[in-house]
């Protein structure tokens, strides 16, 4: 569900109206994208559990170690699998970290290298602001990884989880009760699916647009044994995604051309009525 409110104030001088027909033309016009803001997940730590099918020892079948934020976009793939590992694996209440308001800054349309094995992408989301799910196209770049722990024999029994996209893929809209177009894909180490989002309220105010629904398990889970916990459409938490809404170039062209163009037929008129 989509909500649009614009607030446009009737004025009578030249000048607001070039500014009326100005704002009307670029949102109008397939040529915007999204800068700044971030995600944030809300894992449910019993949900997490339940729904991967590992139990080797008393230990959580699954949970949080780790949690990098943007501003380790300079870490390799080795620093972040092996940094601050626990000595005694066997004291899980002692490694396991929070994994509620986990935020993944929105990377910009550029960014710099990546490290050694690292796949942090950029932002080329692209959308008309009065059509979001028919014209959405690219993904939006999200700075951050996570690292789970998993119940498993050394050395596969830690999983890195980041440098993630946030896309929306109109073919999985509707397949199943509260099943929305939008994904959250992870590309460190491989591209998988991250996680499902259902239930999902878009809410576009201005320049300001707010995403919130509920996760589920992406296909890059199963191998954990959460592939029918995924089928299940089962909920492991929460997301909320706010960001700011800019024109791309072509836009602010059309934006600066007809408020241009605008301008000129006033002063003409005006010449006229002197």
């Amino acid at each position: 569900m989509i909500t649009n409110k614009n607030l446009i104030v009737r004025t009578m001088s030249c000048l607001g109206s070039t500014v009326i027909f100005s704002m009307l033309l670029v949102s109008t016009t397939q040529a915007a994208t999204v800068s700044g803001g971030a995600l944030t997940l809300n894992l449910n730590r019993v949900a997490l559990i339940d729904g991967t099918l590992l139990d080797n020892t008393p230990a959580p079948s699954i949970y949080l170690e780790e949690f990098w934020d943007a501003s380790a976009a300079s870490k390799t793939f080795l620093q972040l699998r092996d940094e601050n590992t626990p000595v005694n694996l066997t004291d899980y209440a002692a490694n396991e970290v929070s994994a509620e308001g986990l935020q993944f800054a929105v990377n910009g349309a550029s960014i710099p290298a990546n490290p050694g094995g690292r796949q942090n992408r950029n932002t080329t989301f692209d959308f008309d602001p009065n059509n979001l799910f028919g014209t959405a196209t690219g993904s939006i770049g999200l700075g951050g990884v996570m690292r789970f722990r998993v119940d498993v024999n050394p050395p596969n029994n830690r999983v890195l989880l980041g440098d993630m996209t946030l896309e929306y893929d109109p073919a999985s809209e509707g397949a199943s009760a509260g099943r929305s177009g939008w994904i959250i894909t992870n590309h460190i180490g491989f591209d998988a699916g991250g996680f499902e989002l259902f239930d999902v309220t878009t809410l576009l105010v201005g320049n300001s647009l707010t995403i919130n629904g509920n996760l589920g398990f992406g296909w890059g889970f199963d191998h954990l044994g959460a592939d029918a916990a995924r089928l299940n459409d089962t909920r492991i938490g929460t997301f909320s995604f706010h960001t700011t809404v800019v024109p791309v170039p072509a836009a602010a062209w059309l934006f600066i051309s007809g408020l241009s163009g605008l301008l000129l037929s006033c002063r003409h008129k005006r010449k006229i009525a002197l």
